[in-house]
């Protein structure tokens, strides 16, 4: 580094081992440039030589302003290190030794454009699947005031991760001056960006596809302002386990704080309607930049004070959440017959000790080679279509579960996969276990030969020894001839065995089985009483049948 005035230091990440990654900006004595800058530091703040010969990697991006902002470690030891490279959005990384990752788009470094001029990122957040998401601006600040928050997704690989916003990029505009300053990610994935916009707190958070969540204030982004004509904005924010997030920066020339609840409206238990400032040192420039949660609750803020550095604790009094208000549970056969039925129980509890979900639904969807049969719920009411159960279960009190059944039929061979969804009135600040899913394996165990659908069918068999499957429906099924078996599946089936000895198994629903020729052995059991008839017709049978079953020709 130069060992002059211009060096400056923007960014710090402590690595699992207790050494310092600091990372910004240093000047070449010769050029009088900018160079993008990470130095690691030991425990006891002597440069570590271990990192690039003398602790300090200086990365050339070419020409104009090349300047680090922050530094996160992943999990492996690599350090990524983001901000400008004029004029874009440059990143960064290093192996353990200071070199650059040449996994990382084949050099270690990449520059990402975007429209409007240029561009900067200012924070970095690592997700759990090894993605890299930064968040900084697009445009120009001054003079043009023309700038949007600008956020950017890539691969491990060091690519753009297209499934974010269908290229990797997403600009959001506010008003004017827009700059993101502070980026986080929830535990499900969504991103969480606190800024500024035309001198106001601005906020907003993305689903994990980079569409801005509209259950944030209604349309994913939320501006505050501290005081009327207050210039106001956010550096930086954390998020606390019940979900709510904090956002720290400056009003007017003091330390600013804001929180919100996981909806995006301001917390009215924190401070002054979800607001707080404090002026650190009378009459100097106060500016929060970066804010922590400690483990008790308490918020500790840290920034500039006149030509100083100052720090605030605040004791928060915190209203316990409904955490983890609802889960899901679901189980179902890991194999499941052609021709049987796949019977689902999906359990909703609410996991509070305090508070009644209200507006309680179950949303539940089949896919693969299946129909949804019925959907039975321990309350409220349950809508069926082919592919799917919707059920309103209205309120559920504190601690008190409650059961939807889902009947499906599988109609081929192959996986049935059956997801559970449960939503409320409240949002759930653990949404994680919101869904199930169970799945099944279907098989042909009977050796269907033919196969009926979910509707009335008309199923006739061949000359050989046929198994049909008739499914549900109120189905017609002639065997003819050959020793075949017939599983007539729900409905009110009519069937006729024909010729030789048959099987004939009614299931579900008031069906008429007639064995006609032949040593046939008949199936009415459904329990329920006097629903079905079975006929022996010709030959010794055997008829097994529910209490009050009509029975002939049956000994």
């Amino acid at each position: 580094m130069s060992g002059g005035d211009e060096d400056i230091a923007n960014g710090v990440a402590v690595q699992p081992d207790g050494k310092i990654v600091v990372v910004g900006r240093s000047v070449d004595p010769v050029s009088g440039g900018n160079r993008f800058t990470v130095v690691r530091y030991n425990s006891n703040g002597s440069l570590d030589t271990g990192f690039d010969g003398d602790g300090i990697a200086l990365t050339d991006f070419g020409t104009g302003v090349q300047e680090a902002f922050a530094v996160a470690v992943q999990a492996d030891g690599a350090i990524v290190a983001v901000g400008e490279g004029g004029p874009n959005v440059a990143l960064a990384r290093y192996n353990t030794d200071g070199s650059l990752d040449t996994s990382f788009d084949g050099d270690g470094k990449v520059t990402t454009g975007f429209a409007g001029g240029s561009a900067t990122a200012y924070d970095v957040a690592l997700q759990s699947n090894g993605a890299i998401a930064v968040a900084g601006r697009a445009g120009y600040n001054y003079p043009a005031n023309a700038s949007d928050f600008a956020l950017a997704r890539y691969n491990t690989n060091g690519s753009l991760d297209t499934s974010f916003d269908g290229d990797g990029r997403v600009t959001t505009p506010f008003a004017t001056a827009d700059v993101a300053g502070g980026l986080k990610v929830q535990p499900d994935g969504k991103l969480v960006v606190s800024g500024t916009s035309d001198f106001d707190f601005a906020l907003a958070r993305y689903n994990p596809d980079g569409t801005l969540d509209s259950g944030f204030d209604g349309d994913g982004k939320v501006t505050t302002s501290f005081g009327a004509g207050t210039l106001d904005g956010s550096s930086d924010l954390a998020l606390q386990p019940d979900g709510k997030i904090v956002a720290a920066g400056i009003s007017q020339a003091d330390f600013a704080v804001a929180r919100y609840n996981a909806d995006g409206s301001l917390d009215s238990g924190f401070g002054t309607g979800g607001k707080v400032t404090t002026d650190v040192y009378s009459g100097f420039f106060d500016s929060a930049s970066a804010v922590a949660l400690q483990t008790d609750g308490k918020t500790v803020v840290s920034g500039n004070t006149g030509d100083d550095r100052g720090l605030v604790r605040y004791q928060v009094t915190t209203t316990p959440p409904p955490s983890d208000l609802l889960s899901v549970t679901k189980s179902g056969p890991a194999t499941v017959s052609l021709g049987d039925q796949a019977t689902y129980t999906v359990t909703v509890t609410n996991k509070s000790t305090t508070t009644t979900a209200t507006g309680v639904t179950l949303a539940d969807t089949l896919t693969g080679p299946g129909t949804v049969l019925s959907a039975t719920p321990g309350q409220g009411t349950c809508s069926i279509t082919s592919t799917s159960a919707n059920c309103a279960l209205g309120s559920l009190a504190a601690g008190a579960s409650t059961t939807v059944t889902v009947v499906a039929e599988p109609r081929a061979t192959g996986t049935l996969s059956d997801k559970a969804t449960v939503t409320a009135t409240q949002t759930d600040p653990v949404p994680a276990n919101n869904s199930a899913t169970a799945t099944s394996t279907v098989n042909n165990a009977h050796g269907c030969t033919i196969t009926g659908t979910s509707g009335a069918d008309t199923l006739t068999g061949g000359w050989g020894n046929d198994v049909i499957c008739a499914l549900s429906g109120n189905d017609t099924v002639r065997a003819s001839y050959g020793s075949d078996t017939v599983y007539g599946g729900p409905g009110n089936d009519n069937i006729d065995g024909g010729f030789d000895n048959d099987t004939l198994i009614g299931g579900p629903g008031n069906d008429t089985l007639t064995g006609y020729f032949g040593n046939d052995r008949l199936n009415t059991v459904d329990n329920v009483s006097g629903n079905d008839t079975a006929n022996g017709g010709f030959g010794t049978d055997t008829c097994t049948t529910d209490p009050g079953d009509g029975r002939v020709s049956c000994p």
